[in-house]
């Protein structure tokens, strides 16, 4: 684990967690014994079943590695070991995911009546605290699907009305403009939104607006790759294209597992400008304009000296 990767776990280290004891009805569930997780000895985790698990609304990964997905299915078939995943009741008998939405699908793929899973009693926003908290510790998690999470634990902790992004937006510029007045941020709300982001991104929130809210300004196809995990460098310096080009670039760049850098794809630009790019011409009405303008002007030696030295390139040029 980097160091920074590092620093924000132990910042993290609560986030997330009921702040109540646990009081729903488990008597009806069996309780899966100790011996078969893969957590520490005092983890209570109960057969749940998967019909009675609802994905999360606040679930904000939309690319679904089938490869991945299918390699963690065989490893549940083969071992002996489970790692419950994490749910939170929402009605009598029905339970939704907070963390483990890819082993939720994997048990789904394989058949499996029941999955392992601790319960938790979140609120709205300790769940996507949760969720956040784990998909960063994920080597696979991108810029998009970071921001969206932090845009949604935005909107709920501040209880923010509106369309997430345009909102979160608007908050931070007005931040933004108190700061260049040289003024200190004092409103509350303005004092947690910063707290949140610093916690869960381990950046500060000017560098959040900067940097990462930037990315809604990218065409919508854009954002769509950004989500699929295109790099957010590569994707704005595609989105600068003239439209007619960007779609040649898009699928240069796309390859069948991952994605061109920025080098190949400079390269590869290189080429298309030189292909695109008309040999310059001579304009032979300009220059029977000047030749005639020419030969109408009386000349001081000076000048007709410049004019004697074009002539003579001018000359060479026509043979």
């Amino acid at each position: 684990m980097s160091s920074k990767r590092g620093k924000l776990a132990e910042r993290r280290v609560n986030v997330g967690q009921s702040s109540t004891p646990i009081t729903v009805e488990t008597s009806h569930l069996e309780r899966v014994p100790a011996t078969v997780l893969d957590t520490p000895e005092d983890v209570v985790a109960f057969w749940i079943p998967v019909g009675d698990v609802r994905p999360s609304p606040f679930q904000y990964r939309y690319h679904v590695d089938e490869a991945r997905l299918q390699g963690l299915a065989q490893s549940i078939a083969s071992q002996e070991l489970y790692q419950p995943i994490t749910v939170r009741p929402v009605q009598t008998g029905t339970y939704e995911v907070v963390l483990g939405h890819r082993r939720l699908e994997a048990f789904k793929r394989l058949g499996r009546d029941a999955i392992p899973a601790i319960i938790r009693e979140y609120d709205d926003a300790q769940a996507v605290r949760a969720l956040l908290d784990e998909n960063l510790k994920r080597a696979d998690v991108n810029l998009f699907e970071q921001t969206e999470g932090v845009i949604r634990l935005l909107s709920l902790e501040l209880s923010l009305q509106g369309e997430g992004v345009s909102t979160v937006r608007r908050l931070m510029e007005e931040m933004r403009g108190i700061k260049r007045s040289g003024q200190d941020l004092k409103d509350p709300q303005h004092l947690k939104a910063g707290k949140i982001v610093e916690e869960v991104t381990g950046m500060s929130w000017e560098s959040f607006l900067i940097n990462r809210l930037s990315v809604y300004r990218l065409s919508s196809a854009l954002q769509e790759k950004v989500r699929q995990g295109m790099p957010y460098s590569l994707a704005v310096a595609v989105g600068r294209l003239d439209p007619a080009l960007q779609a040649k670039a898009l699928a240069f760049v796309q390859l069948a597992d991952g994605w061109r850098s920025r080098e190949e794809f400079k390269i590869w630009l290189q080429k298309q400008k030189s292909k695109t790019q008309v040999p310059p011409q001579v304009d032979h009405a300009r220059f029977k304009k000047v030749l005639r303008r020419l030969e109408q002007k009386e000349f001081e030696p000076t000048q007709a000296a410049r004019i004697a030295a074009m002539l003579d390139e001018l000359e060479e040029l026509s043979k």
